[in-house]
């Protein structure tokens, strides 16, 4: 009997997930996709989705208004751009003008190692000198030497 209630409480919740999923329309689908690529310019390293911000709150509602006016997801992104610039896009597009931001962090590893190549190529050796000392001075060293160890 108990096997028998759970298997039933088992497929009610399998149902349910089922119907759950299926619940959730394309137009929501893209509205998430578009809080995941979208900042707060509120909270700068979060995406819409992950913040409670009041201003986020209000782009959620804006891209979700336009949704369901039937603009595209490009649409969105560029209407959203041209009205806060590009610092709303988490992931920011491949452009001239964004060249620095992409490669700027590989330009400046390759600043650095020739730099310091550059600096430890002019830098001298530490090289051993022979020290050329005469008979007199040797016999002075020796004195000095034996004073202090005795």
């Amino acid at each position: 009997m108990k096997t028998i209630i759970a298997s039933i409480i088992f497929i009610f919740l399998i149902l349910f997930s089922v119907f759950a999923e299926n619940s959730i329309t394309e137009k929501t689908k893209i509205a998430y996709e578009l809080y995941e690529e979208l900042r707060c310019l509120v909270c700068q390293n979060q995406s819409l989705l992950e913040s409670n911000a009041p201003l986020a709150l209000d782009l959620k509602k804006l891209v979700l208004d336009k949704i369901n006016k039937g603009d595209s997801k490009e649409d969105i992104k560029l209407f959203l751009v041209d009205r806060y610039g590009e610092f709303i896009l988490l992931k920011p597009t491949y452009s001239l003008k964004n060249i620095l931001l992409w490669f700027g962090p590989i330009l400046f590893l390759l600043i650095g190692i020739f730099i310091t190549f550059r600096f430890l190529k002019r830098q001298p050796m530490n090289i051993e000198e022979e020290i050329i000392i005469t008979k007199a001075e040797e016999n002075k060293l020796k004195k000095i030497l034996d004073n202090n160890i005795s």
